[in-house]
């Protein structure tokens, strides 16, 4: 007991303990600290005023009610104008269900549904089970092989292919034109709209100078069409004139055969 009084005494010297019960050193500072409290609450007491709310006053709004005799003879067009102007003659009476039944009938009666009735039907099973039976020299084993059915070959005229050439942009002094394919052999494998874009450029003297495929290919067609396009004559210019440049485009079709 004695070690652990010394304990707390060094742990309050340390400031590491505060005693909530009472206060260590001289008591001016309690009671000053009681004189301040009662100063500031007095002063808050003195100068500050509490009020209850007064309660509102009701403020009287009179009504006038008039009872009106609806069965005398000099108020009977109020009683028109009231079943004409109100929903009021729309109304059944509650105890008589007669004109609920009626509109609910007539409903419908309008869009009638439709009521499903099943019925059942029994369906007998066979008493003996049923095997499949083939007839007599009819199974699978004794069937004749199928015929052979005959391949018919329709004769179709040989391909006749065309190259149509036409100017997508450059001068106007170069018209379509079109050319017979010349190489016959079919291992060429030509298709029907196969189509090949070239940049041409020709200078003053009409000599093609410029003769390339927009998109470069290893198409083995591609030299025949430049070939041709390298054999066309232009018309000579002025010496030193600019070069003139067109844009062609070349589809192969199949003209059919002259008759």
């Amino acid at each position: 007991m004695f070690w652990r009084h010394r304990k707390v005494l060094q742990d309050r010297a340390a400031g590491m303990v505060f005693d909530w019960r009472s206060g260590h050193g001289s008591a001016r500072r309690l009671l000053v600290a009681g004189v301040v409290a009662i100063s500031i609450w007095g002063a808050l007491l003195a100068y500050v005023q509490i009020s209850e709310p007064a309660a509102a006053t009701v403020v009287a709004a009179p009504i006038d009610l008039t009872l009106v005799d609806l069965d005398a003879e000099e108020n009977r067009w109020l009683g028109e104008q009231i079943d004409r102007e109100t929903l009021f003659h729309r109304r059944w009476n509650v105890d008589d269900p007669s004109a609920l039944t009626a509109a609910t009938a007539a409903a419908l009666a309008e869009q009638s549904p439709r009521i499903y009735q099943p019925t059942l039907r029994e369906i007998p099973t066979p008493a003996e089970r049923v095997t499949l039976a083939t007839l007599p020299g009819m199974g699978p084993d004794s069937l004749p092989p199928p015929q052979a059915v005959p391949s018919i070959a329709f004769a179709s005229p040989p391909a006749n292919w065309w190259v149509e050439v036409r100017v997508i942009d450059g001068p106007a002094t170069l018209a379509p034109f079109s050319f017979k394919w010349p190489d016959p052999d079919p291992e060429r494998g030509l298709s029907q709209g196969e189509i090949w874009t070239v940049l041409l450029g020709v200078d003053w003297r009409g000599k093609v100078v410029v003769n390339e495929p927009t998109i470069k290919s290893s198409n083995v067609r591609t030299p025949v069409i430049l070939k041709k396009y390298r054999a066309l004559t232009f018309l000579p210019l002025p010496k030193k004139s600019p070069l003139r440049w067109w844009k062609l485009e070349a589809r192969v079709v199949n003209r059919p055969p002259p008759e």
